[in-house]
């Protein structure tokens, strides 16, 4: 697990909504960005210079990223993993349970890319909620497209927007999907119950999905299984679902017909922005760039 450009981005862009006071990392989190990069970054955000050189001096040393989010406030940092092999400060397996200490105990939770490795994913995702105090936050970022094999899932938007919901005591903020590459725009993901229409777009390149979500009061999690919004809608109505923004049309039934072989030297030429016709399809779906 690393800290790299467009993590630190969402971090910084939630510094002043969220109390990294407490925090716990899933996954001690590595620096996996350059460190010009990184002071470029931090230094920008408008954090001292001699803070920024000292942090960045230990994280030369020891490539963790703990005296960076001191620099962002957190006073006590926990790390959980599996296991001890990154010298988490907490050991334990996410399939099962946590304990009643761990409970209410964060003001932050930060998955920087961990319970998509976890199988029991419900299991691990009401425990990350579980150990953010009320009024904390969780943050989480992971992979929504072009990750197969990386890990057991990629999470639809529609997930988290239906776990973090009032039910379940909590509420999201922000969620936001971008490329991985470091000057890739951020764009807010609406929430697919209110807009009636699902959240979908292709592209051809890896990509996050970024939330911050907050927790509003204690409920028990998950009482009533999430459901999709829009067959939820369907089910109370009685009738067919919306079609997709952009039902598919003449090209992309040819470029779907094309063999494997001539997508894969064709999409290397496709520009790293994403295209003109993608734009469109995420603000028919509500996106906005921010």
């Amino acid at each position: 697990m690393g800290i790299e450009n467009q993590t630190l981005r969402f971090l910084l862009r939630s510094k002043g909504a969220v109390s990294y006071e407490k925090l716990l990392m899933l996954g001690r989190q590595g620096c996996y960005m350059k460190l010009d990069e990184l002071r470029q970054m931090l230094r920008q955000a408008g954090l001292p210079s001699a803070e920024v050189h000292s942090a960045l001096t230990t994280v030369q040393k020891t490539r963790f990223m703990e005296p960076v989010l001191k620099l962002l406030g957190a006073q006590e940092i926990e790390s959980l993993d599996f296991s001890d092999y990154e010298q988490a400060t907490i050991v334990h397996d996410l399939n099962h349970p946590i304990p009643d200490s761990l409970r209410e105990r964060f003001s932050c939770v930060f998955d920087g890319g961990s319970l998509e490795h976890v199988f029991d994913f419900p299991r691990a995702i009401e425990n990350a909620m579980e150990m953010v105090s009320v009024g904390g936050h969780f943050l989480g970022i992971g992979p929504v497209n072009n990750w197969p094999g990386h890990g057991f899932y990629q999470f639809s938007p529609e997930l988290y927007w239906r776990i973090f919901s009032e039910p379940n005591g909590y509420e999201v903020e922000e969620m936001i999907v971008c490329e991985t590459e470091s000057d890739a725009p951020f764009y807010r993901v609406p929430d697919p119950e209110k807009t009636g229409l699902r959240v979908e777009f292709k592209n051809s390149r890896r990509t996050y999905l970024m939330v911050r979500a907050r927790r509003l009061r204690r409920a028990e999690l998950f009482k009533t299984p999430p459901q999709q919004s829009d067959y939820e809608a369907i089910w109370s109505r009685h009738t067919e679902p919306s079609p997709a923004p952009g039902s598919e049309k003449l090209a992309a039934r040819i470029k779907r017909l094309l063999p494997l072989r001539v997508r894969a030297i064709l999409r290397p030429l496709m520009p790293r922005a994403l295209a003109p016709k993608v734009l469109r399809k995420l603000r028919a779906c509500g996106f906005e760039e921010v």
